[in-house]
């Protein structure tokens, strides 16, 4: 098949939707289909002249349109690298910020509808949703909500999908109260595992300062990690306290791990743990290449998500996490919607609520698994939706979403 993704930006490593349709599109393309994104709104696109720029980014073919550009300009150039590329299937990887810095989309579902009529088959993929659904949200967090809201269904209505996926049971329930039917769709991981498991390196930053830990001392330790953005929501308490029963009962050391970008905020948290937690020990790694992130995630004993529970499917941390067989603990569930909803909660038992006491977990066992690529389930589960949906549609004339 021919196959196009649209997205808001390209920018590797800077744009969460954005890695995540590269990493489809390869995995797409490795299945044998043709395969071309489009960022609509690239907000990192630097030089002189606004103009949209093609470029190969990993094998993919891409067209970045800056967001300097008139959205008519935008839009325009669009259509034409469509109508020239005839996809069976176009992808919008929807989510409201990554089209406008409030994430207000009057306008979008007039852009959207002149893009409609180049493709037959659509599909709209919704990452993240609007905001002010979830109790204690501020009054104009609600205002700005219902205005995402009323956005949202209207670009619905002027794609017309076949098919509408979003990352979390939440997000389908909430869609499905503006009349949108959609299915989950699990997000993939966007580490690819390495298979050098780096043990001796890990061993090394285990012992840091002191030199590497031998290998038959490595049980010794219980080691967790972050990876990413630590939100500013959470709160250490009560895993800590749990950590620490642990710790205490089995004699091990414990070492707090980060890896990946912090901003100052996050910094500013993570210079406050040593103070109250002086028995832990705390070791940020910084920025590391995937590569040696995924020897991290494999040596890891468990990960830590601050991302809350009901939305931990949409967590890209999370997902490569899982991608590596790394149980996760989940800290935060203090995002609840306003209204009764009935919500599936996460399926993957790798996925650990720990929002209360979990010693008993880690002293029974945690569960883990063989790293898997999950990227490439996706790609297959995708192409299967594709098609069945086309057959549907051939025989009985409808469409559905």
């Amino acid at each position: 098949m021919k196959l196009v993704l649209l997205c808001s930006s390209l920018e590797p490593g800077r744009d969460g939707v954005g890695d995540y349709s590269l990493h489809l599109a390869k995995a797409l393309r490795n299945l044998g289909h043709s395969v071309f994104v489009i960022a609509l709104n690239d907000q990192w696109l630097s030089g002189p002249s606004p103009t949209a720029s093609y470029e190969t980014i990993e094998g993919v073919a891409v067209e970045r349109l800056g967001s300097i550009l008139p959205w008519s300009d935008r839009i325009d150039r669009a259509r034409e690298l469509l109508n020239g590329f005839q996809p069976d299937w176009v992808s919008l990887q929807f989510v409201c910020y990554g089209y406008h810095p409030r994430g207000i989309l009057f306008g979008f579902s007039r852009h959207l509808r002149r893009l409609a009529p180049v493709c037959d088959n659509w599909q709209i993929i919704f990452h993240e949703l609007w905001i002010g659904f979830n109790k204690g949200c501020s009054w104009k967090q609600r205002l700005n909500g219902a205005l995402q809201r009323y956005s949202i269904k209207r670009c619905v209505q002027a794609l017309k999908p076949r098919l509408i996926e979003t990352s979390t049971p939440l997000f389908q329930s909430l869609l499905k109260t503006i009349g949108v039917r959609a299915s989950v769709l699990p997000l993939p991981g966007a580490i690819p595992v390495n298979l050098d498991a780096g043990r001796e390196w890990f061993l090394q930053v285990l012992g840091e300062p002191a030199g590497p830990v031998p290998t038959e001392k490595r049980g010794e330790y219980l080691a967790g990690g972050f990876f990413g953005t630590l939100y500013p929501n959470w709160a250490p308490e009560p895993f800590f306290s749990s950590v620490r029963t642990v710790a205490r009962k089995t004699a091990r050391k414990v070492i707090i791990f980060a890896a990946g970008r912090m901003g100052e905020y996050e910094e500013s948290i993570w210079r406050r743990l040593p103070q109250a937690y002086p028995d832990f020990h705390f070791r940020n790694l910084g920025e590391l290449p995937a590569a040696r992130i995924s020897q991290y995630f494999q040596n890891l004993d468990f990960g830590i998500s601050t991302t809350p529970w009901l939305v931990i499917g949409k967590s890209s941390a999370a997902a490569a996490m899982l991608d590596h067989g790394l149980p996760v603990m989940v800290v935060r569930n203090d995002y609840q919607p306003r209204k009764t909803l009935p919500i599936e909660p996460p399926a993957d038992p790798l996925l650990i609520l720990a929002d209360h006491d979990v010693s008993e977990l880690f002293l029974a066992g945690l569960p883990r698994r063989a790293p898997l690529r999950s990227v490439e389930e996706l790609a297959s589960k995708l192409t299967e939706k594709f098609r069945g949906d086309c057959a549907l549609v051939s025989e009985t004339g409808e469409s559905y979403g």
